[in-house]
């Protein structure tokens, strides 16, 4: 019985499959040799620059100091009636000021527009919404 059976299985698809085996085991360990990482000597990398900000408003035209002296801080709204409503404003650190709505200040900027927390702000044609600061205590709040 053993001999019929030996003899029934042709010896051609039995060393194919052996040697379909022996190839896929030299894809396998080849893969994995080449995707290992190689051991390399620790590269020594240098520090990094700082940022440097300034860089940054240079590039669209704007010096750093022109920008903190036109910053505008709103201090407070007084808006008894619409369309005579006004802003305390302080102009890069300066002493505060009352605008009124249509005036101008820091020669080139003028006050557009009045809302309950915020102020809109216009120059050269650009608008720019400044709103009030949070207030550090709630109580203090007059409106």
């Amino acid at each position: 019985m053993l001999r019929s059976l030996s003899t029934r299985i042709a010896p051609v698809p039995a060393l194919a499959t052996v040697a379909a085996a022996a190839l896929l085991a030299a894809a396998l360990w080849s893969a994995r040799s080449l995707s290992a990482p190689q051991p390399s000597a620790a590269v020594a990398t240098a520090p990094r620059a700082p940022l440097d900000g300034a860089a940054g408003a240079n590039l669209f035209g704007a010096s750093p100091e022109s920008a903190q002296n036109n910053a505008v801080q709103l201090l407070g709204i007084l808006s008894f009636d619409p369309r005579h409503a006004a802003a305390i404003v302080s102009v890069g650190g300066d002493a505060a000021r009352v605008i009124h709505v249509g005036g101008t200040f820091n020669n080139d900027m003028t006050l557009a527009e009045i809302h309950p927390k915020s102020i809109v702000v216009e120059r050269h044609g650009l608008r720019r919404e400044i709103a009030l600061p949070a207030a550090q205590n709630p109580n203090a709040y007059v409106r």
